[in-house]
């Protein structure tokens, strides 16, 4: 007998060796919503995204993540503070929120997924892990199916005057205005369009330790370097930052600006608001070519109640996008708000706040205070008192970028 019991050893084992190969068991989670730095590491084609949000409810071995982000109007101003959140871009440019179906598998004490999924707009691989207290989620192979703007990197417009001296042929502002307006002052011959021109490259903007200053298309140029477009749906932009005093090169985080080509003429572009404020507070120390605020100072108290007003109408667009037209060629970007967007946005947000008395005195108390604007005092009290007129002869208007494209784009 006794040459058995090795063998007796070995069957009485077997049990506890197939226990030890098992791999550990996770308990079911509850649902829950990931949000934040430290409890949500979500990722776009490797670059980290902020500000989203990701509920996740299980059942059995399947899950569904819903993702999407929201916005407080407090985060802008304190003076909004109390309204509620509105909803923010999705983690997906043109899908506001995202329903993703998961089939999860035990991974060493967490659950872990892995897939493939398209929207209306792109294509895309997925893969990540969750446990009670993380979630972890990276998009991957992310391409947009129009690819027509992908890979293509611009420059700012130069700024080129006539060859008389008396407009420009070319603008880093694409600015059109046409209306059936008679001449807004006497002694000014000039369109609408001249009238926005004028303010465009007016130096009105105080720059240098308020010892100069520096019109909008100057802000323009000595900011933003260039605009790339990745296939898969992220706009990269580089601008000069200051750092301690000295002035280099910056890139915005990759996932701040996002766009989705519906066809030849239309987009839309996804801003995440998280991001652009992080920039903001990152660029608001003094810059040697730029003014100290050129984003403008916290919102003054009588101004609150229009602002919420205008926040409360471009809210849609901040999840649905922005819709912008524009027009391409070899060797040209045009990218604008059309008249569709803009005339009902102004005539609903810029006629109310133009028509409150206190916000009248307070434009026109800048006005004054500015050298540069005082000179045109009178135009822009015409325009200001004419401005509802103006948007009901409006037959077009047309405000963007105009970009020229990189010498090195290919």
């Amino acid at each position: 007998m006794k040459h058995y019991l090795p063998l007796y050893a070995l069957l009485a084992l077997a049990p506890l060796a197939s226990c030890s190969d098992e791999e550990p068991t996770v308990s079911p989670l509850p649902e829950k919503t990931y949000t934040g730095n430290e409890m949500l590491d979500l990722r776009y084609d490797q670059s980290p995204m902020s500000g989203k949000n990701v509920t996740f409810i299980q059942n059995g071995e399947k899950a569904t993540l819903t993702m999407g982000s929201s916005v407080s109007p407090g985060d802008i101003s304190e003076s909004l503070k109390g309204m509620p959140d509105i909803p923010g871009p999705g983690v997906l440019p043109g899908t506001p929120v995202l329903s993703l179906p998961i089939d999860l598998k035990t991974d060493g004490g967490v659950y872990s997924f892995s897939g493939n999924g398209e929207t209306e707009y792109l294509a895309y691989s997925f893969g990540g892990n969750v446990n009670a207290s993380k979630m972890t989620f990276s998009f991957s192979d992310v391409t947009l199916k129009n690819q027509r703007l992908a890979n293509t990197v611009w420059l700012p417009a130069p700024v080129e005057k006539t060859a008389d001296g008396t407009g420009y042929k070319s603008l880093p502002l694409h600015i059109v205005w046409e209306c059936s307006l008679p001449p807004l002052l006497e002694g000014f011959d000039g369109t609408l369009q001249d009238a926005m021109t004028l303010l465009a490259t007016l130096p009105m903007i105080p720059a240098y330790g308020n010892t100069a200053y520096m019109s909008l298309v100057q802000v323009i140029e000595n900011a933003l370097k260039t605009v790339a477009f990745r296939p898969d749906g992220n706009v990269v932009i580089t601008y000069m930052q200051s750092n301690n005093g000295a002035a280099q090169f910056a890139q915005a985080p990759l996932c701040m600006i996002q766009y989705v080509p519906l066809d030849d003429i239309m987009m839309k572009v996804f801003v995440n608001p998280t991001d652009l404020m992080g920039q903001i507070l990152i660029n608001s120390s003094s810059h040697p070519d730029l003014p100290p605020h050129p984003f403008g100072k916290q919102t003054r108290a009588d101004l609150a109640a229009p602002l919420a007003a205008a926040i409360q109408k471009l809210a849609p667009m901040l999840s649905q996008g922005f819709p912008m037209q524009y027009t391409l060629t070899p060797t040209e970007l045009q990218i604008f708000f059309n008249t569709e967007t803009l005339l009902p946005l102004l005539k609903e947000t810029v006629i109310p706040m133009l028509e409150n008395p206190e916000i009248q005195q307070m434009i026109m108390e800048k006005i004054a205070a500015n050298p540069s604007l005082a000179s045109h005092s009178a135009l822009l009290k015409a325009l200001i008192q004419v401005f509802p007129r103006i948007l009901e002869t409006t037959t077009r208007m047309e405000l963007g970028v105009n970009l020229a494209a990189y010498p090195d784009a290919g």
